[in-house]
């Protein structure tokens, strides 16, 4: 249907995956996840919303064990999609990942160095900050990154910046996950505080959770291999098989928007029927609002054949 006016599209679409802990050996991690088919079922979910995808965002623990063949299988799985969708990809490492293989397989360089990239879509500017510390498993940025953070946000892009890095630098409810958190949050803070950063994208936690540091948005993505159990006490931390998800974030010129979307399929039905969508064709676009908000509106078109025909 023609909808009025008014109706906001995004300037840009991204689906942002995190923690596939991919293993390429056929083995289930922790002996229940199938991590291959994980990945799989999320991205056939990432195409079946139809959305104009501008890019693939993976924020880290790509692999479980840092297996080159897990990188390969990987791309085999990931590569494809984007090319479907024509969109970009934009990897980033975890702290169950290492550099040189990821580095290696992913990037073609043979190399130790953090991964910190830049990709440009459509004006729209996604910086990747490696926060992966070798040796441990919480995060972090060397005085080089910070140093390479600011240069590169000296200059604004035309439709704004988002940071992706696996490490969250906000506050989580397990004691346990805040001995693995991100270091020197403020540090991170005061350098974005005057860009053009409009929200910040991590995993992590294994659970969707959001937050802010300073004025920024942080968009935590629930993983995709398995979630924190929130439903119980903190201070233990136990695993779920069952409600993974991904984060649809959707950029608009005045504001970002996350959207949690499970991995597994639903059963579902029409939250609206074919008689009101059938009225609301009939609604000029101007009108539409008024007539879609009156309370009672959808129950007056049900109940009254002759206003849907």
């Amino acid at each position: 249907m023609v909808l009025e006016e008014s109706s906001r599209t995004p300037t840009h679409v991204i689906a942002h995956l995190s923690d596939m802990h991919l293993l390429a050996d056929g083995s289930r991690l922790h002996g229940r996840i199938d991590t291959e088919a994980q990945l799989r079922a999320a991205l056939r979910r990432v195409e079946s919303t139809g959305e104009p995808v501008d890019a693939l965002v993976l924020s880290g623990d790509l692999t479980d064990i840092a297996d080159p063949a897990a990188y390969r299988l990987l791309r085999e799985i990931v590569e494809p999609v984007a090319e479907r969708l024509g969109a970009a990809i934009v990897w980033s490492g975890g702290n169950h990942d290492e550099r040189r293989p990821l580095a290696r397989e992913l990037f073609g360089r043979d190399t130790d160095e953090p991964q910190d990239r830049v990709t440009t879509v459509r004006g729209l500017r996604i910086i990747t900050l490696d926060t992966a510390i070798p040796g441990h498993h919480d995060g972090g940025l060397s005085q080089d990154q910070f140093d390479w953070l600011a240069r590169e946000l000296a200059e604004s892009a035309p439709h704004g910046t988002i940071l992706v890095m696996h490490h969250p630098p906000i506050v989580y409810r397990s004691p346990w996950m805040q001995l693995l958190d991100f270091r020197e949050p403020e540090r991170l803070r005061d350098v974005i505080s005057q860009s053009d950063v409009r929200a910040i994208l991590s995993g992590h936690l294994h659970v969707t959770s959001f937050g802010t540091l300073g004025t920024t948005p942080v968009f935590v993505a629930g993983g995709v291999s398995y979630v924190d159990d929130i439903g119980v006490p903190r201070a233990r931390l136990m695993a779920i098989d069952g409600p993974q998800s991904w984060n649809l974030i959707e950029v608009h010129e005045g504001q970002v928007v996350g959207t949690v979307v499970p991995v597994a399929e639903h059963e579902t039905w029409p939250a609206l029927s074919d008689r009101v969508a059938a009225y609301m064709e009939m609604v000029p676009p101007v009108e539409q609002r008024a007539a879609f908000s009156r309370k009672h509106s959808q129950t007056a078109v049900e109940n009254d054949p002759a206003r849907s025909t």
